[in-house]
C-alpha cells in the first residue's frame, strides 16, 4: 500500500540570471557566433539554457568571465539578430568569432 507523499527532484540548472557583474575582462566587440550555441542565464553549463543562437547570429560581445581562448571562458552578449534579438545572456566564448586584424 502506498501512503500519500510526494517525491521532490532538484533541478541541476540554476534559474538565477547573472549579469555583466560576473565578468572578469571587458571585450566590447560586434561579432557573431560561428555555430549553433546554447544561450544561458549565467556563465556555465550549470545555468539554465533559455534557447539557442543559430550559426551567424550577430551579437555585441560585452565582456568575458575567464580568459578567452582557454577552456571555461564565457562571453556575456547582447543578441543583435534572430529570435533572441535584444536579449542579454551568456554563451561559451569558444563559439564567438574573434576577428583577426592583419597589418
Amino acid at each position: 500500500m502506498l501512503l500519500g507523499g510526494a517525491v521532490a527532484t532538484a533541478s541541476t540548472a540554476s534559474a538565477a540570471t547573472v549579469g555583466s557583474g560576473a565578468c572578469t575582462h571587458q571585450i566590447k566587440l560586434n561579432t557573431d557566433v560561428y555555430t549553433t550555441v546554447k544561450f544561458r542565464t549565467g556563465p556555465g553549463t550549470g545555468y539554465t539554457a533559455t534557447g539557442q543562437l543559430s550559426k551567424g547570429t550577430d551579437v555585441y560581445w560585452q565582456c568575458n568571465k575567464g580568459d578567452n581562448g582557454k577552456p571555461g571562458a564565457w562571453g556575456y552578449v547582447t543578441v543583435k539578430s534572430g529570435a533572441h534579438k535584444g536579449k542579454k545572456g551568456w554563451v561559451a566564448a569558444q563559439y564567438i568569432n574573434v576577428p583577426m586584424q592583419l597589418d
